[in-house]
């Protein structure tokens, strides 16, 4: 399963060790005071009546959540509920519950939201599963769709997607469908995988209309398959003036984020990642359409992509190994229209972003590649850990286009305007379709490290030594035993004092006091 908002960063153990060690410390002293000075606020307190001993869900109101059942009508239900409930209107889904759809669930208003009860961030947040019928390669692909004239300011937070994808690609939408003639959507942590069809998120441009998506902290993939043809994206962006950052995303086939012209959006601290599957492209500055090619103020940085690591034991005295799934990222980071789709659009060009200060470790078939591209500023990109180029033409490369020899930074001047770009780039005679490439069958070739999701952290590193341990504990059994003997004092004072209010009279203790 992907990381998840669940994916999140794991504290070691030796500061878990240290929270248990003090919220131990202060519970015991909070313990040995009330338990040493009860009796005297008992005394001075008027009795309660006791509460009957409600269960919690007896206190919780049912309807606090949508319910799933009766699952025959739950499209409908869900479906009516948004379309009656007007602006603002929330849907709040139930944790650890599975609802199972038959035909997309269709925000209709401005300000709606759908989102799981009490916002959850991590497999407690409840999943909507694509469960409607498929016919001859068509039939239900999106599970939430948010691409009406109405949906301003609509937000999708806190729930999983499961697109429940088979062996096969089926014509339709994405998993998650947003954006459209509108503007202010949201999408935040999300979990979305599987998708039948094309991507697991897609915000669409409307007539060009669309602006000001958010798509952030989401937990994205696996999407596709890397058969031919067979692959999905993770974020397909296509609207104006947006927002994507802060996503983790596992194992896409097609493109990590794929933006869309999409001019005046930002890109930023993302992660993208494989482990089983090739990945044509990382983040994709390519498409001509819809834009026309216009990515003015796109910005793309502070992002990490890594490509295939070794699989097999990782040998002190080498830096590279096999790997049994043969992956890697074909390119890291691919700007202009020829690096995916040679002639098809001529000499047409992406234009006028900045792709600055990005990361990849890993093996790539070109960490970042440029042609047809013009008014592009490509500076501070670098290689970290462990790192290779590899892959040969494929069956797939045209019998007229020479493919360059793979390695970290290429760039085709012929086809490039006005672009500026680091040292490092290597100029080359032909930059197109390079996603033909593919990777060696197997061999020594992928560098060791490790994806976002591995550790390399040994169980005795992860937190303090045995005798440590017992040093603490006993330090706190004896913090214990001087903080009784203190709190014992004070009761002892606090008693004579109280005696001596008392006109006389002495006070009384009777067995169960305590």
């Amino acid at each position: 399963m992907p990381i998840a908002w669940n994916r999140g960063h794991r504290e070691s153990t030796s500061h878990s060790w240290a929270r248990f060690s003090q919220s131990s410390m202060s519970f015991s002293f909070s313990f040995v005071v009330i338990f040493l000075l009860s009796p005297l606020f008992s005394s001075a307190m008027p009795s309660v009546k006791r509460l009957p001993n409600y269960s919690s869900n007896q206190l919780m109101k049912r309807d606090d959540c949508f319910s799933k059942d009766p699952e025959d009508t739950l499209t409908d239900r869900m479906n009516n509920a948004l379309s009656s409930g007007g602006d603002g209107y929330i849907l709040s889904l139930c944790p650890n519950t599975e609802y199972k759809t038959t035909a997309p669930i269709n925000f209709a208003f401005s300000n709606q939201e759908i989102s799981t009860q009490g916002y959850p961030t991590d497999d407690s947040r409840a999943m909507i599963i694509v469960n409607g019928a498929i016919n001859n390669g068509t039939g239900h692909t999106t599970a939430i769709q948010g691409t009406c004239s109405t949906c301003n300011n609509i937000k999708l937070r806190n729930v999983q997607i499961d697109g429940a994808r088979g062996d096969t690609i089926i014509n339709g939408g994405a998993n998650i469908e947003m954006g459209g003639a509108n503007s202010g959507q949201l999408v935040e942590f999300v979990r979305s995988f599987h998708p039948r069809s094309w991507s697991c998120l897609h915000i669409a441009e409307g007539s060009l209309n669309c602006n000001n998506a958010t798509v952030q902290n989401n937990d994205i993939g696996p999407c596709g398959s890397d058969d031919f043809q067979q692959w999905a994206d993770g974020i397909s962006f296509a609207c104006a003036n947006g927002i994507v950052r802060n996503n983790m995303i596992d194992n896409p086939t097609d493109g990590g984020i794929v933006l869309f012209g999409s001019p005046g959006t930002l890109v930023e601290n993302n992660t993208i990642w494989i482990e089983e599957q090739t990945l044509l492209g990382g983040i994709n500055l390519v498409d001509f359409s819809p834009w026309s090619g216009n990515y003015t103020g796109v910005i793309v940085q502070n992002n990490t992509i890594f490509g295939g690591f070794a699989t097999d034991g990782d040998e002190d005295s080498q830096t590279k190994g096999d790997d049994v799934f043969s992956a890697i990222v074909k390119i890291g980071i691919a700007i202009g229209p020829r690096t995916w789709f040679g002639e098809r659009y001529g000499n047409n060009k992406s234009e006028n972003a900045t792709v600055i200060n990005n990361h990849f470790s890993g093996a790539f078939g070109y960490g970042m590649a440029i042609s047809s591209a013009k008014n592009f500023t490509v500076t501070g990109n670098e290689l970290f850990g462990n790192t290779s180029f590899i892959g040969s033409r494929g069956p797939n490369c045209s019998s007229v286009d020479v493919t360059p020899s793979t390695q970290a930074f290429v760039i085709n001047t012929n086809t490039t305007e006005s672009t500026i770009s680091q040292s490092e780039f290597a100029n080359i005679a032909d930059g197109d379709s390079l996603i033909c490439i593919q990777p060696p069958e197997g061999g020594d070739f992928w560098p060791y490290g490790g994806n976002p999701e591995g550790t390399n952290e040994s169980e005795e590193s992860s937190g303090p030594s045995k005798s440590a341990r017992i040093g603490l504990a006993l330090g706190i059994v004896f913090g214990v035993m001087f903080v009784a003997l203190v709190a014992w004092f004070i009761r002892k004072w606090f008693l004579s004092r109280l005696g001596q209010n008392k006109a006389g009279t002495p006070a009384k203790f009777v067995k169960g006091d305590f």
